[in-house]
């Protein structure tokens, strides 16, 4: 069975299923974090109130997750920002464009800080693991991009 897909017949390139696997799932998660990083700022008030109404929470995930939900605009769009490029990274990688791995990576590990940097929350481990995957799994991939 063949793990290769034509990308750009003319320029003979073969992109690896499994690459084009990553690049899908860049694409959903780059494409839900845009969409929660506009709608989050405008919809805080509603959030703040559904959160603090569940009594499923302890005091410590309320502040945490208030925190977060209340960072403001600057936050946002600079999510919003980087999360684009991990997104032209994840477009140029599906070109089979070494470039792209750049972009991708530079912009997730901005990712992983920008909580620490602008609200002063520790980062996740799960974030740290997941980001980590994806770009190990992408580098795999620099020996099929040019």
């Amino acid at each position: 069975m063949d793990d290769t897909q034509n990308d750009n017949p003319e320029e003979g390139g073969k992109r690896p299923r499994s690459l084009s696997t990553l690049c899908i799932l860049t694409f959903i998660f780059t494409g839900l974090s845009s969409l929660s990083s506009i709608m989050t700022p405008l919809m805080a008030d509603v959030i703040k109130e559904i959160i603090l109404s569940s009594p499923d929470y302890d005091q410590e995930t309320i502040s945490a997750s208030l925190k977060v939900i209340q960072a403001g605009w600057p936050y946002y769009l600079t999510t919003l920002l980087f999360t684009l490029g991990s997104m032209s990274g994840a477009i140029l990688m599906w070109r089979l464009r070494k470039i792209g791995f750049h972009f991708y990576a530079f912009s997730n590990l901005a990712l992983l800080f920008l909580p620490m940097l602008f609200l002063d929350v520790t980062i996740s481990w799960y974030a740290i693991f997941f980001a980590m995957s994806f770009i190990c799994f992408y580098a795999f991939h620099l020996k099929f991009m040019k």
